[in-house]
């Protein structure tokens, strides 16, 4: 394990993960280390099912950051060697593709096997392309395929695997590892997609944080910790148990095989295995897209417990009390504007507020008199706004406002909820809100514009790392997970 610690050293040094750097890692020292899960900025960069969305961050391709197209440099630029992944002991995550739906198409890239574990297993064979289709009944599954093999599974699960290196398709999307297919609710099922963490990690990084140059590389460097990081922390967590982590923003978007991108494969490669952790225990890497200048303690923006590696920090190099020097300050959504008809706020009261209010909501909810953030968080994010109307007075607590206050254009969530309020009424009713606000995405942990910003100005994985989540510390993934 590697502990935090600040210097100038650290500049010089990068998130590599060689073979030498492990063994010199429990003796060595790395510079501060501050990170905190991922996104929730709005689109990429992050979340968690207990806080509302399910995601650490909001990717920057969601959260309207032109992504670089590709890597400068002549072909091949930022590619890691061929043979690189082969290298790389992998430890296998449980990838939740599709929880409790009817039916799923699953193929493979090449020919493939299905084995049958219900009982005493038995196993068919499948050729390059055949489709087979499983189908959740009242009794179990059905299964047919497009070369006329069939099954019946009343419990247990279907595994579906390449005889050799190639991709499973599942719904037409490309994935690296094998599959496996079971009974769920009565006729419904689940697809799992059972994968090695980095494998993993080269379909999720490049949706978080885009496709990036080699010169921030340094960045893709620190989503691929957060990531990883993210990941193991949410080991078991989701279905019961029966599989790690959901494929979609409720965790960390993922897009599969046909997604990798060669700055990101590279990232990845250069930190593989590592992870943060914090007494031990991998950390929770929130992460986001854009902080507006200030990031925000955990316990500030959702019903969870204080944690010291995510509290509340200014997002400047040295010029900390004034958010426009802030680095993530090239952001599109460093600041924005939104207004909503008195129409408008009277919809989205009566259709969002029963879900997001912590008061109990009476209904019918009447008109809306009144809208106002009562009370604000050390962060200057909205900590509870207070929605008045001719039956009585609601109130919404941190991020659940965003999932209140859609945003008229896209019926997206609030960018975020540092904001203020310009409420205009007449004859006792509101006919005009305007939110004037900073950031994008829940603000916790590490902006990720803010990180492109460090890379840009020559900082480090570790300092980037440092900057976002102090406290936490370096650690090979075999040890603690």
């Amino acid at each position: 394990m590697v502990t935090a610690r600040a210097g100038r050293a650290a500049r010089t040094r990068r998130c590599r993960l060689s073979a030498g750097d492990w063994k010199r890692a429990p003796g060595a020292t790395l510079g501060a280390l501050v990170f905190c899960v991922l996104c929730a900025c709005g689109m990429c960069l992050g979340g968690c099912s207990a806080i509302g969305s399910g995601r650490p961050a909001e990717p920057l391709a969601a959260s309207g950051m032109p992504a670089t197209a590709r890597p400068e440099g002549p072909p091949g630029a930022g590619r890691p060697p061929d043979g690189a992944w082969d290298a790389l002991t992998d430890q296998p995550i449980r990838v939740g593709l599709a929880a409790s739906v009817e039916s799923v198409v699953v193929s493979a890239r090449g020919a493939f096997s299905l084995t049958v574990y219900s009982g005493a297993a038995r196993r068919l064979q499948a050729s390059s392309g055949e489709e087979w289709t499983f189908v959740g009944t009242d009794a179990g599954i059905t299964a047919r395929s497009s070369g006329g093999q069939s099954l019946e599974l009343a419990q247990g699960t279907v595994r579906l695997r390449p005889e050799a290196p190639a991709a499973m398709v599942v719904n037409g999307v490309a994935y690296r590892g094998e599959i496996e297919v079971y009974p769920a609710a009565p006729g419904s099922l689940t697809v799992v997609n059972v994968v090695g963490m980095e494998a993993y990690l080269r379909g999720v990084v490049p949706g978080e944080i885009g496709a990036r140059s080699p010169a921030e590389i340094e960045a893709v460097k620190a989503q691929a910790v957060a990531a990883r990081t993210y990941a193991a922390a949410s080991s078991g967590g989701r279905a019961a148990g029966d599989f790690d982590v959901l494929a979609t923003i409720a965790d960390q978007l993922y897009q599969g095989a046909d997604f990798e991108d060669p700055v990101c494969d590279r990232a990845i490669l250069e930190t593989a295995g590592l992870i943060l952790t914090f007494a031990g225990r991998p950390a929770h890497t929130y992460f986001h897209s854009t902080c507006g200048g200030r990031t925000a303690a955990r316990h500030e923006v959702w019903e969870l417990g204080e944690l010291p590696y995510l509290r509340s920090l200014p997002d400047g190099g040295g010029r900390a009390s004034r958010p426009d020097d802030a680095w993530c300050r090239s952001s599109p959504s460093f600041t924005w504007t939104v207004s909503w008809t008195g129409d408008e706020v009277a919809r989205l009261v009566r259709g969002q507020l029963p879900a997001v209010a912590s008061t109990p909501v009476r209904e019918p909810i009447g008109d809306i008199v009144g809208l106002a953030a009562t009370e604000r968080s050390p962060s200057g994010r909205v900590r509870w706004l207070e929605v008045r109307t001719t039956s009585g007075t609601y109130r919404v607590f941190g991020d659940r406002v965003r999932r209140l206050l859609l945003r008229p254009d896209t019926g997206g969530i609030l960018r975020s909820a540092w904001f203020d309020l310009d409420v205009k009424t007449s004859g006792g009713r509101v006919v005009r809100v305007t939110a004037r606000g900073r950031g994008n995405g829940h603000g916790v942990g590490m902006c990720q514009h803010g990180a492109l910003g460090q890379a840009r100005a020559g900082r480090s994985c570790e300092e980037i790392l440092a900057h976002y989540y102090p406290g936490t510390a370096l650690a090979r993934l075999r040890d603690v997970w």
